[in-house]
């Protein structure tokens, strides 16, 4: 059994050994920092004439950003962030806190990397006023797993747009544990540690 105690201790001295003197702040998916309430405030929908519910040009902008994420390939990616995505944009997942169009570019297409395939399902999108709300399934089939072998994970992310209709902010909510990080083993061995005693 792992002693955190230890874990720690052996995390302090790699890092030691490498050379590292200083490490980055951790990043997080949830925190309120202030990039976070700046980007609420810059990208407040009162400022933004957006179309009106259920017109048809709401459903384009909404269909414009379910088909960059439900035909989730490198081509797609690659052809399509920039459009659906503002120039200058605030963007947070669990891993990374990004504020341009060409970075969620590039930073998605990375993403497909390990992986054999991605697919996302949009369950519901929801508008309350001008923001918007997607409820979503996503489903990975990694290179290091079997062929086929897709593992499923859901979430919500938080939307809001231009009077362009491209997206200036996006918010994830959602718990990569399970589906990422179980995949590196000191990690893995953390998590069932602290499962088991909670």
């Amino acid at each position: 059994m792992l002693n955190p105690i230890n874990v720690f201790l052996c995390l302090l001295l790699t890092l030691f050994l490498t050379g590292c003197t200083q490490v980055e702040p951790m990043h997080t998916q949830t925190v309120p920092d202030n990039r976070y309430r700046a980007a609420l405030a810059e990208s407040d929908p009162s400022r933004y004439e957006l179309p009106a519910e259920g017109s048809e040009k709401e459903e384009r902008m909404l269909s414009a950003l379910e088909a960059l994420f439900t035909n989730y390939t490198r081509e797609n990616l690659e052809a399509n962030v920039t459009r659906v995505y503002a120039e200058q944009v605030y963007f947070r997942d669990a891993f990374k806190q990004l504020n341009s169009a060409e970075a969620v570019r590039d930073y998605l297409v990375h993403g497909l990397e390990p992986v054999n395939g991605v697919r996302f399902t949009f369950n519901r999108v929801l508008r309350s006023g001008g923001e918007f709300y997607v409820d979503w399934t996503m489903a990975i089939d990694f290179k290091k797993t079997p062929p086929d072998t897709w593992e499923e994970s859901m979430g919500v992310s938080h939307f809001r747009f231009n009077s362009s209709g491209q997206v200036i902010f996006h918010q994830d909510y959602w718990d990569p544990t399970d589906i990422v990080y179980k995949r590196i083993p000191l990690v893995k061995q953390l998590i069932a540690y602290v499962k088991k005693k909670l």
